[in-house]
Order: C-alpha cells, then sequence, then structure tokens
C-alpha cells in the first residue's frame, strides 16, 4: 500500500552531532524504498502516514514519563532543544499499535516541562501531534537526522530524529522514532556499527515497579479487629488505612469500566510460599504488562498472601512491631508481605515468562504481542537517573489475604457500620480456596472499613447476592464490594445475568471479577463471562488467576497457563 497524502517539504540540512554526520537530506537518500523515504522526510505529523501504510487507525501506549534536570541530557539533545543546566525536561518513553496490536513505532520523546504543560505535550494519553491539533497550537517540524537502529527483536529498522517548534520559534520536544521494519522497509545503503548508535539518551537506572507507598512500620494495631481479639493485638501493622482506600478508589473505576482487576491466588499452600514470591510478582507484572498494552487503562494488580491458623493462635500480650520480640509465626508474615512489596523481580525474569509462554501460544498475533510486550518492558521499568517518576505503564501491586474464624473478643462490641480498619492487609478475601466462609467470616468483615471480595460458589443463588449487597455495603460505597463468580461445570456463564441483575435491583455498585480456573475449559469460561457482562450492561471489571506449580515435581509456578488467560482475556474483551 502507497501513502496518499501530499509531498512533504524538504526536510532541514542541519545534520545531528556536528560536521560528522551526514545531512538529513543525504542520509535520506541512502534509503530504497519511497515509502520509506517520504516517511522520513515528511515534516507533518507521522502518525496519519503510519496509518495510511497500515490501512489501520494507530492508538498511543506510553511505557513512562519522568522529569529531569536538563543537565542530564546529552549534549546534542540540549543544544537542539536550546536548554541550558537549570531547565526541566519531561522524558516519555512510548509506541503506537493498530486493534491487531502491531507495534508500528517506538517513540522518545525529551520535551521542556513549560511549553509542554503550556500546549499539553505532557497528556499520556494523547498523541503529542494530534493534542497540538486538537488545542490549535502553531508549530513546525526540523528533521536533525534519519538513519538506521536496532528494532525490538534486534532487526535494522529506520529510525528519524527531529525537533516540534512551536509559533514563536521556541523549542517543544525532541522526538526520535524508530519504526517496525515489517511496516516501513528499511532497506539502506551499507552502514557501520557508528551510525547505528544515536547517543541521544541519559543514563538509565534500574526502577522500582510501582507499589503502594509503603506503611509506616513499628506502631501498635489498636484500631484493627482483623479476625478479634487476641488476633488484632498480635498481628502486624502492615499497611495504613490510606493504602486501602487508594485500592478502593480503583476498585470503583474497575466496577465503571475504568481500570481493569488482576488477582493472583492460589489453591495449595505451596503457591502461596515465600519461595514463590519472586515468580509471582513476576506473574503479575508481565500480565498487567500485557493487559495494559491491549486495553489502554490502567490494570490493578493484587496478590494474595498465606496467613496461616498458627498466626492467628500468637500470644495475645506480644508486641506488634517489626522485631526480634514478635513471634516467629509474626516475624513470617511480616517477611512475606515486605517481599511482595519491595523485592523487585529481574525484569530479564519477566521478560522470559512472556517469551516462554509466547513460544507455547498457537496464534501467531498473540504469540508476537507477548514477544514484543517482553522487549518493551525495560523500556517502562527503566528510569533516567536522578529523574522523577511521573508516570509509568508498570502496575501498582496491592496484597489480600483471607479472613480466618478465629475466636472473636468477647468484650468487644460489634457496631453495623464499618468503623475500623484491618491493617493485616488491603483487600480481605471472603471464600478462599474452596469458596466456604462462615456467618463469623461475613460478621467480620461487615465491621471493617477494607473493600471486600466474595468467592460466589456454584449454589450462590440471585437472593444470596442480594443479601450480600445489603450485608457488606449497606452504604452502597462504590468500590467497597467485589463478587467472583467460580465458573465450572456446575456454575456456567449462563447463570451470570441473574446475579448481575440481583446486584442491580439493590442500587449496590459491584465489581465482578471472572474465576475460570475452575472450569474444565477456562477460555471457555472467560469467554462466557464477557459475554455475560455484554449483554447485561456490565462491566467486566477483572480476572482472578491461580499460580499454582506445575506438578508436584516441577515446583515452579505455571505462568504460561495464567499468561494464555490473559490473552483470552484480551481477545474476548475485543470481541465484544
Amino acid at each position: 500500500m502507497t501513502i496518499t497524502r501530499s509531498d512533504p517539504e524538504p526536510p532541514g540540512d542541519s545534520p545531528l552531532g556536528g560536521s560528522g554526520y551526514r545531512t538529513a537530506t543525504q542520509q535520506i537518500a541512502r534509503f530504497g524504498h519511497p515509502v520509506t523515504r517520504m516517511l522520513l522526510a515528511s515534516h507533518g505529523f507521522t502518525q496519519p502516514r503510519l496509518e495510511a501504510i497500515l490501512g489501520t487507525d494507530l492508538q498511543v501506549r506510553v511505557l513512562r514519563q519522568d522529569e529531569l534536570a536538563a543537565e542530564q541530557l546529552p549534549a546534542t539533545v540540549a543544544d537542539a532543544l536550546r536548554l541550558a543546566g537549570p531547565d526541566r525536561v519531561i522524558v516519555r518513553r512510548s509506541c503506537l499499535i493498530n486493534a491487531d496490536m502491531v507495534t508500528a513505532s517506538v517513540n522518545y520523546v525529551v520535551a521542556v516541562s513549560g511549553p509542554a504543560a503550556a500546549t499539553g505535550a505532557d497528556d499520556v494519553h494523547m498523541p503529542i501531534g494530534r493534542g497540538l491539533i486538537s488545542r490549535g497550537v502553531s508549530q513546525r517540524r526540523h528533521v536533525l537526522r534519519a538513519g538506521v537502529t536496532r528494532w525490538l527483536d534486534g532487526r535494522l529498522c529506520a529510525a528519524k530524529a527531529y525537533v516540534i517548534m512551536l509559533g514563536d520559534h521556541r523549542p517543544l520536544c525532541y522526538i526520535r522514532e524508530i519504526f517496525n521494519p515489517s511496516v516501513v522497509p528499511p532497506e539502506h545503503a551499507p552502514i557501520s556499527d557508528e551510525e547505528l548508535s544515536w547517543a541521544d539518551e541519559p543514563d538509565y537506572t534500574r526502577s522500582q515497579p510501582a507499589h503502594p507507598a509503603t506503611a509506616r512500620r513499628g506502631t501498635r494495631d489498636t484500631e484493627s479487629p482483623r479476625t478479634g481479639g487476641q488476633c488484632a493485638r498480635t498481628l502486624p501493622v502492615l499497611v495504613q488505612p490510606p493504602e486501602c482506600e487508594a485500592l478502593t478508589a480503583d476498585l470503583a473505576a474497575a466496577a465503571r469500566g475504568q481500570t481493569f482487576v488482576v488477582h493472583f491466588g492460589a489453591h495449595s499452600s505451596p503457591a502461596l510460599e515465600v519461595a514463590t514470591l519472586q515468580d509471582r510478582r513476576a506473574l503479575a507484572i508481565c500480565a498487567a504488562a500485557v493487559l495494559n498494552h491491549g486495553f489502554d487503562m490502567p490494570i490493578v494488580t493484587i496478590g494474595q498472601l498465606g496467613y496461616d491458623g498458627e498466626t492467628c493462635r500468637a500470644p495475645a500480650d506480644c508486641d506488634t512491631s517489626i522485631g526480634e520480640r514478635r513471634p516467629p509465626e509474626n516475624r513470617r508474615v511480616a517477611a512475606q508481605l515486605e517481599n511482595w512489596r519491595v523485592s523487585n523481580p529481574a525484569i530479564a525474569l519477566c521478560a522470559d515468562m512472556l517469551r516462554d509462554a509466547a513460544d507455547h501460544y498457537p496464534a501467531s498475533v498473540a504469540r508476537e504481542l507477548l514477544v514484543e510486550v517482553a522487549a518493551m518492558l525495560p523500556i517502562a521499568a527503566n528510569a533516567p537517573t536522578a529523574s522523577r517518576e511521573l508516570y509509568s505503564s508498570i502496575a501498582p501491586l496491592y496484597i489480600s489475604s483471607a479472613v480466618r474464624s478465629c475466636e472473636p473478643d468477647p468484650t468487644r462490641r460489634w457496631t453495623t457500620t464499618p468503623q475500623e480498619w484491618d491493617r493485616s492487609t488491603q483487600l480481605l478475601w471472603i471464600g478462599g480456596r474452596n469458596h466456604e466462609f462462615t456467618s463469623r467470616h461475613l460478621s467480620f468483615a461487615a465491621t471493617v472499613r477494607n473493600p471486600l471480595a466474595v468467592t460466589l460458589g456454584p449454589t450462590a443463588t440471585p437472593d444470596y447476592v442480594e443479601f450480600l449487597c445489603r450485608y457488606l455495603n449497606p452504604q452502597r460505597r462504590p468500590g467497597r464490594l467485589t463478587l467472583v463468580p467460580a465458573l465450572s461445570g456446575t456454575r456456567t456463564a449462563a447463570a451470570l445475568p441473574a446475579l448481575f441483575e440481583a446486584a442491580a435491583r439493590c442500587g449496590t455498585p459491584v465489581c465482578w471479577v471472572c474465576d475460570p480456573m475452575h472450569a474444565d475449559d477456562p477460555a471457555a469460561a472467560i469467554r462466557g463471562f464477557v459475554s455475560a457482562c455484554r449483554t447485561t450492561g456490565t462491566a467486566p471489571a477483572g480476572l482472578h488467576l491461580d499460580c499454582e506449580p506445575r506438578s508436584r515435581l516441577d515446583t515452579r509456578l505455571d505462568t504460561r497457563r495464567a499468561l494464555h488467560c490473559v490473552i483470552t482475556t484480551l481477545s474476548a474483551m475485543w470481541a465484544s
């Protein structure tokens, strides 16, 4: 297919990097394909020309955005933007993809902070060019360099660098775009290894995957009834109310279709051991990255931690600070949560998980998607040295744990309105591994302000859903209640509309999350859940995944199965 746009103006002749480089005109002339030469020479917006080549619309996906001092930039970029040391800049890494998840380009942007904020160029949800057009901002583009570099998979690809100038001749931003060689032909005259280097980025340091703000440690939990009486005084204070409130807001947004939840649980104790935390965190990062790439919406990731019964029976008079005086069981719980929240799995581990799943996935589009996300994860995870993070596509990590059935404190007066927080977790999960819970679990859950999730087993009826809505969320607080129907041979997607309608009759906002892990065909269960949601006007708000060992002999988590469920969810949402 050929581009039907009008011929662009000739590019400028200013070489990037001084007299040792060819001019932009000379560099473009070395490409063999006329479409590539036209794209590289254009002073207009790149996105419409790529859309003409592909024959489809493109969307922007911002991988990360950081702010840093201009003095950290290479001189070639600082000079092109006329920056001085005290100036601040925004560094953005993004890509353009189409509806088939084909990545057309990967982009590196350095924008001057003041003009970027004034023109909306710092908006992560809008391509820069289209944002300037929509605001009526006068601008022009000056091509600095065109050449060849490496695509995500190591193939040679075409690239260009240019500066966007505002109408008053102030530089707005420096942009380098590299183009998918399957979309833009990269055929080029012979080049040297030196010509593959662009040397236009600041130094990078590895960034920690995002997580909620670290809780203040070392305080006595005198306000949490967690599981009543003795347990409330011995469990460590691991989370703070603002973290629970943030999760509640995220779940409320998911119920409106504005975010998507992925919950990682397990049915066996080995899958919840500390030894598997690195793998589970890496899997959470992988799943969120794939979903974010496909949905272009925030992904809420929640991981289940295993607090066993021994923890609940710890002595009542022990200190709750983080330290040696805590009982060994409590220290283990604190260490488990701390490892989940702040340990940083190697991005290489995440990328290996995605590539392994791709190698065992039959559909070519999904396989290519997994490979491309694996290649872009390092871009999303690594921040420029001494920068301030403004946005990252790597999702924050929350925690959940099951309500336990310890004996309640007989001296505590239970209230009908939630007054306190369970500060050993952010999300309380009711139903656990076997979907079994008692009235005592519900009574405890009704007294705390944390968001709640309830598993609906095969015997759950519309009347029971209505009871849960009225009992656990009488104030109809958005984000308070998440319901998780477990789909299996006895509970099929055909029964879901009646459950959705029961919650709607109460006027209770519910975050509906699909649990397909008990079904003989999890992919069919996911598709049925999404279809039932669309039929009733309900937002499909999330996905529950079990992270189990591959076998009794192979204790590694079965990450392929979980990632295949993620791909199925994407496909079902696109098709609906």
